[in-house]
């Protein structure tokens, strides 16, 4: 029984062929408020540096009312207005400038506000803002009235735009608030999931107080708050020295079983990216899950909000920790570095965990899904397009199939080493980043250029379909030839290191090769050291691409054995002569028998690279017979 109830929990952590394509559609769903919003100019102005929120929710009601508090520091000399983005259905009360009420219009969702003295470059000062309302019902879920079991249920999912629709901000992709402090009062028998670490939970006359306290940079997306009959439970990560990482889970009571026999799996998961890539960015606070009713899951800072907690969800989420929260992307172009690093590290958790049953699904499941379109580029070239920007098949699984073929071209060592020296990076750490920073890391960790691979991968589009021929000389001789077409015709040829693997006939061994190719149709010999039966082209799926045809050249003999190899053939031919056989002369001639050219005795490497494409015909003297052999050049 103990048996069979393992084997189905880990059939539910297998891949799902789907993931990619769930994640993306609910990612564009909140996306589609881009449409409608433009980033305010004015924003440039200034630097917000804190804000304190302080809100009243009830779940049961569509309603929000509160102050936030925003400290900022002046960007310019004589500054005197500063605007903010908040939903024009909102009331505002009031806004104070210290003690000091002070004067403010609305425009739309502009909140434009009179500073009561013009600030000096680089002055620090502050603003609250009184104001109450129900907020926006775009249909995108950026405060969404719901339930569960019939218990009422508020939560926010404000990526990328939709945080103005409940509270006033700084609607930016370029500013980080460095940091902040959430109040929520709701009914006692409430609780309230935030950002960061709980400071406070008082109930006081039948209404409940928590305060959650975070202290990294955040970007205005990643603020949240969830809202209902919470039961909580932590799991937690033991790092080497004694210090602890709580992963703090809130969830529906009635799933909170169920919830405990997944969630423990996150400390693993923590564990093994920690190893690979850098300890958890925001360890001195916690990680969390906060159960909500979307059907998906979003990264919110320290604590991702999930509609369950299958294994494949916990590992995408939390990787956005670190690339996507930590590190977050400069521009909509470079999505990848947010969803493509989520998904990969995803497989990674596949490769490294559940005894790495199912990370060949996990490659086989993206790959065939990357394959079904011929076309196609990682780097997004039309950011109006929001089902071009959350494309599941190439933000997703190409982005993380990008970084698995940078692994197998770098290696392990500099793979990783490249991985980390970008995560550790100063100018990108609780920042912005670019494809261009990630790229010099890794060419300065495997000391390379890349400017080839990206040119193919990243901005090119499509993938090389494969074909080969290869035969065998003697047990220490296989010679292999590779030819590729590209599936666009943007990208002429991918120069790639291609892995090889042949068996024997029995398929009790087999060996692996690594043919650097860089030119069509081009020739390889390589020592097997058994008799090939099979060969196959990138058996463990290191690569986006096709294989259309493989084929053993039959040995092609003379009454004396004599072996011509490739045929067809582009930039040579080898001649291979049985044991104590001689060759007094080589000639090529045309199929109408016009001599082209001759070789010299004993010669078996022949360069023909000269010749045109067609037919011709190859004659090869010995001292006991002259043989002919027609050969056809590509």
């Amino acid at each position: 029984m103990f048996t069979l109830l393992a084997a189905l929990q880990l059939i539910a952590q297998q891949p799902d062929p789907y993931f990619t394509d769930k994640q993306a559609l609910q990612e564009s769903s909140h996306f589609l408020l881009k449409s409608s919003f433009k980033e305010n100019q004015d924003y440039h102005s200034y630097d917000l540096i804190y804000q304190r929120m302080e809100w009243n929710i009830d779940p049961a009601v569509h309603y929000i009312s509160g102050k936030v508090t925003s400290y900022f520091v002046s960007q310019n000399e004589g500054l005197n207005e500063i605007s903010f983005n908040l939903y024009d259905s909102l009331t505002v009360d009031s806004v104070v400038q210290g003690i000091q009420k002070i004067n403010f219009t609305r425009s739309k969702n502009i909140l434009n506000l009179q500073l009561d003295h013009s600030l000096h470059n680089q002055e620090t000062d502050s603003v609250s803002i009184y104001y109450q309302g129900e907020p926006g019902k775009s249909g995108f879920g950026a405060f969404t009235q719901s339930e569960h079991d019939g218990m009422p249920i508020i939560w926010t999912l404000s990526e990328p735009y939709g945080a103005f629709e409940w509270w006033p901000c700084k609607q930016s992709l370029a500013d980080k608030i460095d940091s902040i402090d959430v109040w929520v009062t709701s009914p006692e028998a409430y609780r309230t999931a935030s950002n960061g670490v709980l400071v406070s939970d008082n109930i006081i006359n039948g209404n409940r107080t928590m305060h959650w306290k975070h202290r990294f940079p955040i970007a205005t997306y990643l603020v949240a708050i969830a809202t209902t009959n919470y039961a909580s439970y932590s799991d937690s990560l033991l790092l080497n020295g004694g210090k602890k990482i709580e992963i703090l889970n809130y969830v529906f009571p009635e799933d909170e079983n169920d919830a405990k026999n997944k969630t423990p799996v996150t400390a693993e998961i923590m564990q093994l990216y920690n190893d690979l890539i850098g300890e958890y960015p925001f360890s001195k606070e916690k990680y969390g899950h906060a159960q909500f009713g979307w059907g998906g899951g979003m990264e919110h800072q320290t604590m991702s909000f999930m509609s369950g907690f299958n294994f494949e969800l916990i590992a995408h989420e939390l990787a956005h920790q670190w690339f996507g929260d930590y590190i977050t992307l400069a521009s909509w172009q470079d999505i990848w570095l947010n969803e493509g690093f989520a998904t990969f590290l995803t497989g990674l958790a596949y490769e490294n965990l559940l005894d790495g049953v199912w990370w060949p699904r996990w490659k086989q499941v993206n790959t065939e899904y990357i394959l079904s379109n011929p076309s196609g580029s990682v780097f997004v070239n039309d950011t109006t397009s929001v089902s071009r920007i959350f494309s599941s098949r190439l933000s997703y699984s190409k982005g993380a199939y990008l970084l698995h073929m940078l692994r197998w071209i770098l290696g392990d060592t500099h793979f990783f080493e490249g991985l980390q020296n970008y995560f550790n990076d100063r100018e990108v750490a609780n920042g912005f980043a670019t494809t261009e920073q990630f790229v010099q890391h890794m060419e300065n960790a495997g000391d390379t250029t890349l400017t080839e691979f990206f040119n193919d991968w990243y901005y090119g589009q499509g993938f090389p379909i494969y074909s080969t021929s290869y035969i065998q000389e003697s047990l220490e001789i296989l010679h292999i030839q590779l030819s590729q077409i590209t599936s666009d015709s943007s990208v002429n040829f991918f120069e790639m290191p291609v892995p090889v693997r042949v068996y024997n006939f029995d398929k009790t061994d087999s060996v692996d090769f690594r043919l650097i190719n860089t030119e069509n149709n081009q020739e390889f010999t390589v020592n097997p050291g058994f008799e090939v039966s099979e060969l196959k082209i990138d058996p463990d799926l290191w690569l986006i691409s096709q294989t259309a045809e493989i084929v053993q050249t039959p040995l092609i003999k003379t009454s004396d054995e004599f072996r011509v190899f490739p045929n067809p053939f582009k930039n040579q031919l080898n001649v291979i002569l049985p044991t104590g056989k001689k060759i007094i002369g080589t000639s090529i001639f045309t199929g109408d028998g016009k001599l082209l050219k001759s070789f010299a005795p004993n010669q078996t490497l022949l360069n023909v690279s000269q010749l045109k494409p067609g037919l011709y015909i190859l004659k090869i003297e010995t001292p006991q017979n002259t043989f002919e052999r027609k050969v056809i050049k590509q």
